[in-house]
């Protein structure tokens, strides 16, 4: 995994990134607010589905997985430094926008070179090892957003740090990320599986051509059902964390530096999960994990309501327990769909699964803030757990109908 190193630092500058920018563009910048944030979160996303598509055919096109990711990370570095130099509210969302756009890019590259440096039967321990690597980026981030802002430094200082941590991970990736030699493991899976009902639901959702199949036997099996399940969980989480700090510090009034450590133990229930799943991922079944976690985190989310009936003290170990288990089965249920999207999603379309999740995420970034500003954040809490409840169905349905007992 020497080959990650320099994902780790992008995930520490993402992690510093991940509070820093809503509470940047809602409190620092002039004109900007929750539904502003949400607004550029949503368009961002939107924006990024096509190029994802572009990026996944582009790498396994070519084959040139490195330079993907090179160009990704040196674009963003570029493109947060040019961020960090204005103030005005529509360049800001514009450059954001590029941001995104450029950030994907990496994501088929990595995938692929996960999948070929390890066989199928390890792809969830591959996937779990990465995760867990990045994790601990993406908490060292969050740790150091909770120190500096501790000891008083300015959003303009996180920003710079931000900028370095961004041109370290190119110079790492340059030094260390190289082509697979060979890429054949996923072409085998693709062989073993080729009548897979994953398989035939991504690419439904992809626009694929599916005339060898019969409108009769896609019916049976419902493959709108995973694709709708999949969709709804991103859209769920999307629209619960874009506006969570905004709620943090209004709601509850809450420092920065508190917010950044809230933040901080979800980061580490994630890790948890992803070095629970690393050892145990033979006895990890991908359709049973989205299944329950799906119903778990709209159970969670639903608690979160009570926050504004408790003390302050109390509200607060709500709001801890809800972010640990939340980042805790997410890493179960992130490294289980990664695993499957491997399997089922064939050469030159590496890119439709970021590209469906993204469609959920981009809707989620645009209601929940609007909600949430329009309404309370309690309806947003409604919202939210209400879509986590509805992918749950969505995945039941896809699981019955695969005659495999979950619950």
């Amino acid at each position: 995994m020497r080959s990650f190193i320099g994902f780790i630092f992008h995930k520490i500058s993402f992690g510093l990134l991940s509070v820093l920018l809503p509470l940047y563009i809602t409190q620092v910048i002039s004109g900007g607010n929750l539904s502003v944030w949400g607004l550029i979160a949503s368009a961002a996303t939107f924006i990024a589905i096509p190029f994802s598509f572009m990026w996944g055919y582009l790498c396994d096109a070519t084959r040139r997985y490195r330079f993907f990711i090179l160009l990704s990370f040196s674009a963003v570095t570029l493109l947060l430094y040019m961020f960090s130099l204005t103030v005005d509210l529509l360049l800001l969302g514009f450059v954001y926008v590029f941001i995104v756009v450029f950030r994907v890019a990496y994501e088929p590259s990595k995938n692929v070179l996960i999948a070929e440096n390890y066989s199928h039967r390890d792809w969830k321990r591959g996937f779990a090892v990465y995760a867990a690597l990045t994790e601990i980026g993406w908490v060292t981030g969050l740790f150091l957003g909770f120190l500096l802002t501790l000891l008083g430094y300015s959003s303009a200082t996180l920003l710079t740090i931000c900028i370095v941590l961004s041109f370290a991970s190119f110079i790492l990736s340059a030094i260390f990320v190289s082509d697979p030699a060979l890429t054949f493991e996923r072409g085998l899976v693709t062989i073993e599986r080729s009548f897979s009902l994953v398989q035939r639901g991504v690419e439904l959702l992809a626009g694929l051509n599916f005339d060898r199949y019969d409108s009769g036997e896609l019916n049976r099996e419902n493959v709108y059902a995973l694709c709708f399940g999949l969709m709804l969980f991103s859209l769920a989480t999307s629209m619960f964390f874009t506006p969570l700090p905004i709620f943090f510090a209004q709601s509850l009034s809450l420092s920065t530096s508190t917010i950044f450590a809230l933040f901080l133990i979800n980061s580490l229930g994630c890790l948890i999960g992803y070095v629970s799943m690393k050892r145990n991922h033979h006895n990890v079944n991908e359709t049973s994990t989205t299944t329950r976690v799906s119903v778990l985190r709209g159970v969670l989310v639903f608690a979160l309501l009570f926050v504004g009936y408790l003390s302050f003290t109390w509200a607060i170990l709500l709001s801890v327990t809800v972010l640990v288990i939340s980042g805790f089965i997410y890493a179960l249920y992130s490294v289980s769909v990664l695993s499957l999207s491997m399997e089922v999603i064939p050469r030159g379309k590496a890119g439709v699964f970021t590209a469906l999740l993204g469609a959920g995420s981009g809707i989620g970034c645009l209601t929940g803030p609007i909600i949430a500003e329009n309404f309370g954040f309690s309806y947003m809490f409604i919202a939210s757990a209400t879509c986590f409840f509805f992918s749950f169905i969505a995945f039941k349905i896809f699981a019955r109908n695969r005659h495999i007992d979950f619950m």
